[in-house]
């Protein structure tokens, strides 16, 4: 990484998309000016602030820790630093990470670069938007319903969950512990390759490769799937909530006082689900199927949803992305011509998901805004 590298990304940043809350521009220079090694040498990473960042402001999204400064980097952040990468800085999301809207009441709107009158979704929408904008090539966010996915697939660019456990939460402000996972965002899948350490793709002719709805069936996810989500939510924030919960944005008030009775009887539905998902795809190595119906949300829609505690947009993008949360499944968000589909497969399949993106997916050069 140059300094004419970094100087022309930190000039890069408009304000205006609302991608980023915090950038130390010092900061970014002197490590574009010190000696890196690695994989992901002078590549520079926006880092959702959701995720600590030792001596660089992190607010989690919220009013809560607006002032809030870690100590000590995420384990994430520290993996991406030994492999030479520089956190460019703190991108936008939804407060808390709790919603898919790209609207922070705090911090602002996340808008996609090709269309200033739509949201960038959420809750990691800052981190896909400086991808989009072109100011990097590889940010850094959480999904644990989709958030990830969604906001890949509203900015038009890859976006990569990873199996639950497959990358440390440490330093990750939680949502719901059994759903969290680690995912990046990067203009191809030759971006992502060098993150996850994976050096070669299979030949997509090796795998068995069936379209959801075509090839293959898949149960829905059943609405008990939320009760077990909001039960987990409640175990962060409840203490807090009650405390003081007018310091929270007003779609995450009405959010954490929804109900999650009957969260044990989910579970056991829940698993019954998982035996019939996994019955209907045995033999297939990845899944080809939707991820958002529809466009990116317009700015208007989740400004009138938010003042009127409704969740219609919010329902309308997480259509297709949570039931990889609840198995544990890497997804793939993966731009084509026809929009964007979703890649999925077991855990340990990383590299045949990374494949089948790839054949699919557009270049890179069409994928950034500029």
């Amino acid at each position: 990484m140059s300094r004419e590298a970094a100087v022309a990304a930190l000039d890069s940043i408009d304000p205006d998309l609302g991608a980023f809350i915090e950038v130390d521009r010092d900061r970014v220079m002197a490590a574009a000016e010190a000696p890196r090694g690695g994989r992901l040498s002078g590549v520079l990473v926006a880092v959702k602030d959701l995720i600590d960042t030792a001596g660089l402001r992190t607010t989690y999204g919220s009013d809560f820790f607006a002032d809030h400064v870690p100590e000590k980097n995420a384990a994430v952040v520290d993996a991406l630093e030994a492999e030479g990468a520089i956190v460019l800085g703190k991108t936008n999301l939804n407060e808390f990470a709790y919603g898919v809207s790209g609207l922070n009441p705090f911090y602002g709107p996340i808008l996609t670069p090709k269309d200033r009158s739509r949201t960038a979704g959420g809750s990691s929408g800052g981190s896909a938007a400086a991808v989009s904008a072109g100011v990097c090539r590889l940010a850094v966010g959480s999904d644990t319903s989709g958030s990830v996915r969604i906001p890949a697939a509203c900015c038009g660019v890859y976006g990569m969950k990873l199996a639950n456990g497959a990358a440390s939460l440490e330093g990750i402000f939680p949502l719901a512990a059994r759903y969290d996972s680690v995912g990046y965002f990067a203009a191809g899948v030759d971006d992502l390759q060098p993150v996850l350490g994976i050096d070669e793709l299979p030949d997509v002719g090796t795998l068995t490769v069936a379209r959801i709805g075509v090839d293959v069936e898949t149960p829905d996810l059943p609405e008990e799937h939320w009760v077990s989500f909001r039960e987990q939510v409640w175990e962060v924030h409840a203490e807090r909530y009650q405390k003081e919960p007018k310091r929270y944005g007003k779609d995450v008030q009405w959010k954490l006082a929804l109900p999650f009775d009957g969260a044990e009887a989910a579970r056991e539905l829940l698993e019954a689900w998982r035996t019939r998902f996994l019955e209907a795809v045995e033999g297939v190595d990845v899944l080809v199927g939707p991820l958002l119906d529809g466009a990116a949300p317009t700015l208007e829609a989740v400004k009138a949803e938010y003042e009127r505690d409704e969740f219609i947009v919010g329902g309308r993008l997480l259509r297709h992305t949570p039931q990889y949360n609840e198995l544990g499944w890497p997804a793939l968000a993966v731009p084509t011509a026809d929009g964007t589909v979703q890649v999925a497969g077991r855990p340990g399949s990383e590299a045949a998901v990374l494949a089948v993106g790839k054949q699919l997916g557009l270049p890179s050069e069409e994928v950034v805004a500029r």
